[in-house]
């Protein structure tokens, strides 16, 4: 899938999407260090942009003709972090609604902080998504389930035209792994079969874990690790003492054990307790803040999810660690893009979410006929690989269009098709939060009344 990444930082998100198999042909920013640390690292298909110059950036990427676009609009005006009060940042949200209903790509990803969901620009930029016909599928997700071992939270709103909105949550949630990702599984002896990448510099280490990314490969694969190997040093000593100090957000705690994810990183992570958090501490903290490991700052890229060879070029230590906390996580962007890419092959389908059995029966229909309806809604489902429709005309009308449904006979298509409006129903019943349901043509598929109807 061709994509256009905006407002793409030092470039964890194209990271993470090029891992998964996506074709980022062209990155935007308007920070000019963020630029060059992406060229180093990714490629050149970047450029610095004011990205609320409309007129001029929407003609360019309509000219691209991307499958996908995807960013993550500043989200300062809304984070914990800041003073949580919506200014020109918050309008860039708006601005990336714009671009993506002006070039009208299939599919579009947005990220921001979990508070950018209450936010009034994201209200209008939603209402400007969904008039150019996109459905929305809106989660919060904790990225320690997604191989990041931080326990950062964070909003994505994936869009494809024509959907349902939700179309795509329960494959989103699906990805999680059962247990959250912890330092020591990144940092420790805990990862699962270390892989060697022999290098060459002696200050950077060559074993990765089998559920982080690796390095560029340079060098044959089938090497052992060798029994002289030892652990990067800060990795042993932060391993070694248990414990690592984050500077805390609004009286969180300070304190974090390797045996769980490191906070959300921040561009002071990094910073040793300050005296008066020592006289303070959290009564949480599990042991004192001033006995804790220091977290490095190749460490806080490792665990916002960039490899261990990104190459951080910028003249002030403070610049690479706002672009180290800016960034989407790679292997968080890597799962989204996963899904996506699972969907638009029709290997997935949404599933019936809510009391869907429940509610047909309350009209009406035997619990076995109301399986067969379920069942009938995840056959037509997976007949259209995976797509839903906001319009079930649109849907059954692409339904009838698949080869394989051509196939069936009278009846099963009636079935099908009656299995589609009734699902259609009763979400129509759920949004407008009717305790009971609207009242429908039939209590049973369409096959099911013909049949009724010649007995009579």
């Amino acid at each position: 899938m061709r994509t256009v990444e905006l407002f793409c930082g030092a470039g964890g998100m194209s990271r993470g999407l090029i891992d998964a198999g996506f074709d980022v042909v062209q990155a935007y920013d308007a920070w000019p260090v963020a630029v060059e640390n992406y060229r180093r690292n990714i490629g050149p298909h970047v450029r610095q942009a004011d990205l609320s110059d409309l007129l001029s950036i929407i003609p360019e990427i309509a000219r691209l003709e991307p499958d996908l676009i995807c960013g993550g609009p500043p989200c300062q005006d809304y984070s914990l972090a800041g003073v949580r009060q919506e200014g020109a940042r918050a309008s860039l949200t708006v601005a990336f609604a714009i671009i993506v209903a002006a070039v009208r790509p299939a599919w579009f990803i947005m990220e921001n902080v979990t508070q950018a969901a209450k936010s009034s620009a994201w209200l209008e930029a939603r209402s400007i998504l969904k008039k150019a016909g996109y459905g929305l599928s809106e989660s919060k997700l904790n990225a320690s389930y997604y191989q990041t071992a931080q326990s950062r939270r964070r909003l994505f709103v994936c869009g494809r035209l024509g959907e349902r909105d939700g179309f795509l949550q329960s494959a989103i949630a699906g990805a999680a792994s059962a247990r959250p990702m912890t330092l020591r599984d990144l940092f420790g002896q805990s990862v699962p079969e270390g892989i060697n990448f022999p290098t060459r510099m002696p200050d950077r280490r060559s074993v990765w874990g089998a559920g982080e990314p690796a390095p560029t490969i340079r060098c044959s694969l089938d090497r052992p690790i060798p029994s002289t190997y030892v652990p990067h040093p800060n990795d042993a000593a932060l391993i070694e003492n248990g414990f690592v100090f984050s500077r805390p957000v609004r009286n969180s705690r300070g304190v974090r054990s390797v045996d769980e994810p490191f906070p959300t990183v921040t561009r002071t992570s990094w910073e040793r307790p300050a005296p008066k958090y020592l006289g303070n501490p959290h009564p949480d903290d599990p042991v004192p803040a001033g006995t804790t490991a220091r977290l490095t700052r190749e460490q806080a890229s490792r665990i916002q999810g960039f490899p261990g060879d990104w190459q951080w070029i910028a003249t002030a230590q403070r610049d690479i660690l706002q672009m180290i906390a800016n960034a989407v996580p790679a292997p968080l962007a890597k799962a989204i893009g996963e899904v996506i890419l699972m969907r638009e092959r029709g290997e997935t389908a949404p599933a019936i979410e809510g009391r869907f059995l429940d509610w047909l029966c309350q009209t009406g229909c035997r619990r076995a006929t109301a399986r067969n309806v379920k069942a009938n809604v995840g056959r037509a489902r997976r007949l259209l690989g995976g797509r839903t429709f906001a319009d079930v005309a649109v849907e059954i009308a692409a339904l009838e269009a698949v080869n394989e449904f051509a196939a069936l006979s009278k009846g099963t298509k009636s079935d099908l098709r009656q299995a589609l409006r009734l699902l259609h129903q009763f979400e129509e019943a759920k949004r407008s939060k009717s305790r009971r349901p609207r009242a429908v043509p039939s209590q049973a598929p369409e096959h099911e009344t013909e049949q009724f109807a010649k007995a009579a």
